[in-house]
């Protein structure tokens, strides 16, 4: 029969799976939203082999696209990269901001059939995986692929997996604070090679210098970044104390879908409202696309970080504001980076905001603390990015 109980799980959930996602895909506006047919059928690149770079969120691929960049530059032959991600609308994102040194395509479905046909199309040669996507059919599909450990783990977290995780085909893990790394350690029996690397949305940083300039010519006094719809109660507060003292304010929502929601609290708040790039004082200025979050750093004394105002919500990037100088605060949850936010705050790195009554006051972070610990970082970062590249040599 051949059969062992983990096989039998796999089996079963992604039996469960694929009939779930069968039906879904029938109704039209869940395929629109979710494109589940192209998640079980692709299309997917067919001119391989690749190395799979996969992650979840915008800020992960985000990441994994410096990673491309940094694997062009640093290794010799390096082969085509393609990247996927679970969701519609950061793949689109990605597909104009990846051209010339990555594919990009919606992740393939969990389960066998969707994974066999990802694979015979794709001819992927590894996979790297970002923080925490250790998806079982992932694992144990490209594993097989290889009579060598062909699957890494970058800037990892972990907290659990699946029981039915299969670990055998990893060679290679770098986890982001020593709490990830005793938990991964302990469940993957001390079978993966691993170590700590810090958080790898500082790679490109890392790579340039780590350089943290404090911006010069400033214009936005406080920028919002990535604020989720259940944060708009938090954000209204802050926002007006700003507005009232004269300050000019930025909003960059999680999701561009919550745009119209956000605009019509602003105005039932009474708090003036325009459209980036238009930013004045005592206004709130709303960013209406993808991809300038950079752009408005440059221009910002202070953020405040969402996802951190609700604690069912995963905290967004603070390494971003921080790297460029910009004085960060967070929320009072972390959902995700516990650990590394409560050392962050600890050190004076980024201030915290307990509730919406304290920001006016709010800690700003010397620049000279954040650039001592994040020359400390980026230490372990390419410390942890040289052993990647060993790692890929090693299956090329």
């Amino acid at each position: 029969m051949g059969l062992n109980i983990k096989n039998l799980g796999r089996l079963a959930v992604g039996t469960a799976v694929r009939t779930v996602a069968k039906t879904a895909s029938k109704w039209p506006h869940l395929e629109r939203e979710y494109h589940i047919e192209e998640r079980l059928l692709g299309p997917w690149p067919s001119d391989g082999p690749y190395l799979w770079l996969h992650g979840a969120s915008l800020g992960e691929c985000r990441m994994l696209q410096g990673l491309a960049v940094a694997l062009k530059e640093d290794l010799p032959d390096c082969p085509k990269i393609l990247i996927t991600s679970q969701k519609v609308e950061v793949v689109s994102f990605l597909k104009d901001s990846c051209a010339g040194v990555a594919e990009v395509s919606i992740a393939p479905a969990d389960i066998l059939s969707a994974l066999h046909s990802f694979v015979s199309s794709v001819q992927p040669i590894g996979l790297i995986l970002a923080e925490n996507e250790l998806w079982p059919g992932y694992l144990s599909t490209v594993a097989k692929l290889s009579t060598r450990r062909n699957i890494a783990l970058v800037s990892g977290r972990y907290r659990k997996s699946f029981p039915f995780v299969d670990f055998s085909g990893m060679g290679y893990a770098c986890m982001q604070t020593a709490a990830d790394l005793g938990r991964f350690t302990y469940a993957s029996k001390g079978f993966v090679p691993c170590t700590m690397g810090g958080d790898w949305k500082l790679l490109n940083w890392a790579r340039d210098g780590g350089l943290v300039c404090v911006p010069e010519k400033t214009t936005i006094d406080v920028v919002f970044l990535s604020f989720h719809q259940e944060e708009a109660d938090a954000f209204i507060s802050m926002a007006k104390d700003s507005v009232d003292k004269g300050e000019s304010v930025v909003l960059m929502p999680r999701r561009l879908s919550e745009l119209v929601y956000f605009r019509r609290r602003l105005y039932e708040a009474g708090l003036p409202v325009v459209d980036y790039p238009s930013v004045q004082s005592g206004m709130v200025s709303l960013v209406t696309r993808f991809g300038l979050s950079r752009e408005i750093l440059l221009k910002s004394k202070s953020a405040v970080v969402g996802g951190s105002f609700n604690r069912r919500l995963g905290i967004h990037d603070f390494w971003e504001p921080l790297q460029m100088g910009v004085a960060t605060c967070v929320g009072p949850y972390a959902k995700g980076h516990d650990d590394v936010v409560t050392k962050l705050v600890a050190a004076h790195v980024v201030g915290q905001i307990h509730s919406p009554s304290d920001y006016l006051r709010r800690r700003h972070p010397s620049p000279d603390v954040v650039r001592t610990y994040l020359m400390c970082e980026r230490m372990k970062v390419l410390n942890s990015y040289k052993l990647l590249l060993n790692f890929i040599k090693g299956i090329l």
